[in-house]
C-alpha cells in the first residue's frame, strides 16, 4: 500500500517531544475489516488514525490486550486489500451518558506485526 505515502504527504518527522510513540500519527479514515480468531468474531470499521506501525479504530465488542487480530485495509485508490496482523496494544470502553439506549462503544489501538503501513 505504497500509495499511502502519497495520500499523507509522507515526510520524515523529527523526534516527538514528550511522546513515547515511535512514529507520527495521521488522522485519516480508511475502511477495514478485522477478525478476532480467538473468539471467531469479525467486524468492519474505519480507522481514526494510523501510523507506520499501528492504527486506532472503533470496535463493536470488548477485546483483550495482547490478543492477535487479522486486519484487511482497503486502499482507497484501488480497492485492493492490504492484509496485516497485529496485537491489541490498548483497549478503551466509552459509555455515552444521556443517550436513551446508553450505548457503550469501544476503541482499540493495534500494534502491527512484521509490516509497516508505509
Amino acid at each position: 500500500m505504497r500509495t499511502l505515502k502519497n495520500i499523507l504527504g509522507f515526510k520524515k518527522e523529527p523526534d516527538f517531544i514528550n511522546d513515547r510513540r515511535v512514529s507520527k500519527r495521521y488522522d485519516i479514515i480508511l475502511k477495514l475489516n478485522y477478525s478476532y480468531p480467538a473468539l471467531r468474531y469479525s467486524g468492519e470499521s474505519f480507522t481514526k488514525n494510523i501510523s507506520q506501525n499501528g492504527l486506532r479504530f472503533p470496535v463493536k465488542s470488548k477485546l483483550t490486550k495482547g490478543e492477535l487480530l487479522r486486519i484487511e485495509i482497503e486502499d482507497p485508490n484501488s480497492q485492493k486489500l492490504l492484509s496485516l496482523k497485529g496485537r491489541v496494544a490498548w483497549f478503551e470502553e466509552f459509555s455515552e451518558e444521556g443517550r436513551s439506549d446508553e450505548t457503550t462503544r469501544y476503541e482499540t489501538g493495534i500494534s502491527l506485526l512484521k509490516k509497516n503501513l508505509f
